[in-house]
C-alpha cells in the first residue's frame, strides 16, 4: 500500500489494474443536482473534511439509498470536480466497499482526465486490489455540493453490508494506487474503522423492510453520535438511536483504545439510547444492536498542560494523566531548558541556572495516546 505521495510519474491506471475495457461511460452533470437520500436520513459514512491531501478525493460523507427502487452508493468529496489532480495521474478513483457473503465487493467511479467518468463493480483483496466483475452506470454531478451515484448490482432483500468504507487515489504505479483518502479513517485500507452497517430492502417501499437474510424486521440500523474532541479527557457523552424506533433494544457499545471496554444502553421509545464513557485516550467507539453496527467514531482526545514557576522551580500538571515526556522551553531558544516526565499527571522541574525570560511547557503523550499541547506562558525573573 502507497502512503501520500509527491508529484510522480507511474504507469497508466488502466493498464495496472486491467479493467478499462469492462468500465460503464457516462458524462458528469456540470451543475449539482439533488443526490438520493441515505436510507434512515443519516449517511452510513461520515468523515472529516482535509483528511485527505487532494480536495477532489477528499471524503466528507457517503451512503446507500434505495429511493430510486435499487440500492445506490452516494459518495461525496470536499469539492466535486471529477478529474485526477496531480498532471502526471490518468485517472481518480472512488470506490465504495463493503463485506457480503464471506467476500469484499466494491463499486467504483474513475476520473480520467478530460473524458467522461467511467463505472465499474467488482471484489477487492489487499493483495490483488481491484478485480472487476463488470460495468455499471452512475452519475457524477460537479459543483457545490456534488455527489457521484454508483448503482449497486446483485444484492437481494435482506443481505447484510458489513464494513462500508470509501477508499479514494490519484493515479498508481506498479506498486498500487497512491491513496489520498479513506473514509471513515485516514488515508490507506488498513484501518480498523468503518462505517455503518445495511440491511439491503430496509427504506424500500418507505417501510422498515426485512431483517438480515430476509426474516422479521428488526433493528435495520444503528447510528452512534460521539463529540470529536475531548479536552483534557474525562468524560463524554454519547447518544444514538435505530431503526426502526421502538423500547428495549440492548445496544453494546465498544471502546478500544490500548485495550477494548464494552458499555451497554437500552433504548427508549423513540429509539434513542444514551450513556457518558470515561475517556483518557484517544479512542474508537462502536454501537451494536441486534447483530447492526454503526459507524465506527473515533473520539481525539487533546492533552492540557499547566506550568508554575517560582524562582528556578517549576511545578505543572497534565490532563489527561497519561505518561509522556515534558519539555520546559525559554521562550525563542531552540533546545529545552529542562525536561520531565510527569507522575500521576504532575511534573517538578529544577533549574540549575535559570535566565531570566518567558518559558512554556510542551507535552507529548507517548505512544500518540492524546495530542500534544503546549501551556501559557510562564515569567522567570
Amino acid at each position: 500500500m502507497r502512503a501520500p505521495h509527491a508529484p510522480r510519474r507511474g504507469r497508466p491506471l488502466a493498464t495496472r489494474i486491467g479493467v478499462a475495457g469492462s468500465l460503464a461511460v457516462m458524462a458528469w452533470a456540470p451543475a449539482a443536482a439533488a443526490a438520493p437520500p441515505p436510507c434512515g436520513g443519516t449517511p452510513q459514512i461520515a468523515d472529516a473534511a482535509g483528511d485527505g491531501h487532494h480536495s477532489n478525493t477528499d471524503i466528507t460523507a457517503a451512503w446507500l439509498s434505495e429511493q430510486a427502487g435499487r440500492v445506490q452508493a452516494v459518495i461525496q468529496p470536499r469539492v466535486a470536480v471529477w478529474e485526477p489532480a496531480h498532471e502526471d495521474s490518468d485517472a481518480a478513483g472512488f470506490a465504495l466497499l463493503f463485506e457480503t457473503g464471506g467476500s469484499t465487493r466494491y463499486v467504483r467511479a474513475e476520473a480520467p482526465r478530460g473524458a467522461p467518468v467511467r463505472f465499474d463493480h467488482g471484489t477487492w483483496t489487499p493483495a490483488g486490489g481491484f478485480a472487476s466483475a463488470g460495468p455499471t452506470t452512475g452519475e457524477a454531478v460537479g459543483g457545490p455540493g456534488g455527489t457521484v451515484t454508483i448503482d449497486v448490482p446483485g444484492l437481494a432483500a435482506g443481505t447484510l453490508l458489513t464494513q462500508l468504507r470509501v477508499l479514494t487515489y490519484d493515479g498508481g504505479d506498479a506498486a498500487g494506487p497512491h491513496w489520498v483518502d479513506r473514509a471513515p479513517g485516514g488515508v490507506g485500507p488498513d484501518e480498523p474503522a468503518f462505517g455503518a452497517d445495511y440491511v439491503v430492502g430496509a427504506c424500500a417501499a418507505g417501510g422498515s423492510g426485512p431483517g438480515p437474510g430476509g426474516g422479521p424486521a428488526t433493528t435495520t440500523a444503528v447510528v452512534l453520535d460521539a463529540r470529536r474532541r475531548v479536552v483534557g479527557g474525562g468524560r463524554t457523552a454519547l447518544t444514538g438511536r435505530v431503526l426502526p424506533a421502538r423500547a428495549g433494544v440492548a445496544v453494546a457499545v465498544t471502546a478500544t483504545a490500548r485495550g477494548a471496554r464494552v458499555r451497554r444502553a437500552v433504548t427508549q421509545a423513540d429509539g434513542t439510547f444514551s450513556l457518558l464513557l470515561a475517556l483518557r485516550e484517544t479512542t474508537r467507539v462502536r454501537a451494536v444492536a441486534e447483530g447492526i453496527g454503526s459507524q465506527t467514531r473515533t473520539i481525539t482526545v487533546a492533552s492540557t498542560v499547566r506550568i508554575r514557576a517560582r524562582g528556578e522551580r517549576v511545578t505543572g500538571r497534565v490532563r489527561p494523566a497519561l505518561p509522556g515526556r515534558v519539555l520546559l522551553l525559554r521562550r525563542g531558544a531552540v533546545e529545552p531548558a529542562a525536561t520531565a516526565r510527569p507522575r500521576d499527571g504532575r511534573f517538578r522541574i529544577r533549574l540549575r541556572d535559570p535566565r531570566p525570560g518567558r518559558y512554556q511547557a510542551v507535552f507529548i503523550p507517548s505512544g500518540g495516546r492524546a495530542e500534544r499541547s503546549t501551556s501559557k506562558l510562564e515569567v522567570i525573573r
